[in-house]
């Protein structure tokens, strides 16, 4: 019998779990003070990291932003060298606030050391002459500022800062070599319709264009029908004329005449750059023009100095024989040398402009090593073996590139001629075999070669004939616009 004082015992479960509930009582309350104090530092850090956002962001585009107004300052110490500082900054400061995303940035510092200006002693030290210097500030965000008030000394923003150091590129000494492939392939029909009115014509007046061939090729192949590739080292230089005449009296243009033409366009636009143009009037242009077939040709005289003369020279262009344009490609390689400084006649900026469609031949040794016909199971024809043509070697390409040179292709793809003549495919049979080995519808070695050939950036191919001016004016537009540069 249990005494009145006794109690009922509660299970040791219970008791065991007393401590427990005290504990996690006490853990809500600690964690909640913890949590009371970190707040103010999460929210600081929080903060910070946004300000740090907004300040990268902002100095980035003060930075971009800087670079520009750096340059336009160049551009137009180069264009007018009596500019004073004073009319540089303002100049500098529209194109700083033209291209900044934020707002109210300002010049904090501002130098133009060139002849005239003098002005040559920034805060960190003497500058090179023939630069500009500008330092630039802009305000952002600062989140600090509502939990700090002192922390951001304008308030609710912060300031990031810029600067930036540009060349100022007076009147340069540039050299424009211009050198198309005057082979015979170049008097094809500019477009298919060229090449359709050509072949009919040339059906209409078989005895006009037959004459000419030695025996035993008097019936095998009309000179210059087309490429004006004869068989047997027939074909004469009064042939190619004579098939450039034809050419013209059906009423055709070859892409020589639009080649030639884009050059003399070249000519004209370069003229109006060195007239008009802030970035490249004060430089002083001279031309090179050259054509290659078996050889490399020159026209004119070397560096002709007037647009005029670069002009005439142009315009005593005339095609050639056939494509041996590696021969032509060591001999310009030579003939070029090493890139100038600019500084004057005797050491320009050189820039090469090759036109071609980059097939490499040489039809007597062509004709002699195709000594049987196989049949192509992916052309599903009969082709040449021993080799008829080639793409172009990148060998002199690279010579020239490593001599500093700025190298432009503008590639005109072979014109796929079927069918010249009843009794000769040379098309079908020796050249497409060469320029596709993988067959239809693959890559074109030979524009991989040009691709190759090129300087980065400085290839062209011209799919049709209006490409031909467009590629010609592109390649050289962007040679000229290596003007004034960023150098910090």
């Amino acid at each position: 019998m249990n005494s009145p004082n006794d109690q009922p015992r509660r299970p040791w479960s219970a008791l065991a779990a007393r401590p427990m509930h005290a504990l996690r009582a006490a853990r809500g309350g600690q964690v909640a003070i913890i949590f009371a104090l970190v707040l103010p530092i999460l929210a600081i850090l929080i903060a910070g990291g946004i300000d740090a956002s907004f300040a990268v962001n902002a100095r980035t585009q003060l930075q971009d932003a800087s670079d520009e107004a750096s340059l336009a300052a160049s551009i137009a110490a180069a264009q007018n060298p009596n500019a004073t500082v004073a009319q540089l900054k303002t100049i500098a400061n529209n194109a700083l606030i033209a291209n900044f995303h934020g707002s109210n940035p300002t010049i904090s510092e501002f130098h133009v050391c060139a002849p005239v200006q003098n002005d040559c002693s920034a805060s960190d030290g003497p500058m090179q002459m023939g630069t500009v210097k500008l330092v630039a500030a802009a305000p952002t965000t600062c989140l600090y500022a509502s939990l700090m008030p002192s922390f951001c000394v304008g308030g609710a923003t912060q300031t990031v800062g810029s600067d930036s150091v540009t060349t100022i590129r007076f009147g340069k000494t540039v050299q424009l070599n211009i050198v198309m492939d005057g082979s015979a392939s170049m008097i094809v029909g500019a477009t298919t319709g060229d090449v359709t009115t050509i072949s009919n014509w040339v059906g209409a007046h078989w005895n006009q264009v037959e004459p000419g061939d030695p025996k035993p090729y008097a019936h095998a192949n009309p000179p210059c029908a087309f490429a004006c590739h004869d068989v047997g080292n027939s074909t004469t230089p009064a042939d190619i004329n004579t098939g450039l005449t034809n050419a013209h009296a059906s009423g055709a243009t070859t892409r020589f005449d639009v080649m030639v033409a884009a050059a003399k366009q070249l000519i004209n636009h370069v003229q109006a750059i060195a007239t008009g143009n802030t970035l490249n009037r004060s430089n002083t242009y001279l031309f090179n023009v050259m054509s290659f077939d078996t050889t490399l040709h020159s026209y004119g005289a070397t560096n002709i100095p007037t647009y005029a003369a670069a002009l005439t020279a142009v315009g005593q262009v005339t095609p050639g024989l056939d494509t041996y344009v590696n021969n032509a490609m060591n001999t310009l390689a030579t003939q070029v040398g090493s890139n100038g400084t600019g500084s004057s006649n005797l050491s320009p900026l050189k820039f090469v402009i090759l036109v071609s469609d980059g097939l490499q031949s040489d039809r007597n040794l062509d004709w002699q090593n195709c000594t049987a016909h196989v049949w192509s199971s992916l052309w599903n024809f009969s082709q040449c073996q021993g080799g008829f043509a080639a793409p172009l070697s990148t060998a002199a390409c690279t010579q020239m590139k490593n001599n500093g040179v700025i190298l432009g292709v503008l590639e005109t793809p072979y014109v796929p001629l079927t069918g010249q003549d009843p009794n000769e495919t040379p098309y079908e049979s020796n050249v497409r075999g060469t320029i596709f080995p993988g067959g239809p519808s693959t890559p074109s070695v030979v524009s991989a070669a040009l691709l190759a050939c090129a300087s980065p950036g400085y290839y062209f191919q011209a799919v049709n004939s209006s490409d031909i001016a467009t590629g010609f004016l592109a390649l050289t537009d962007q040679f000229l616009a290596r003007s004034s540069t960023i150098t910090k």
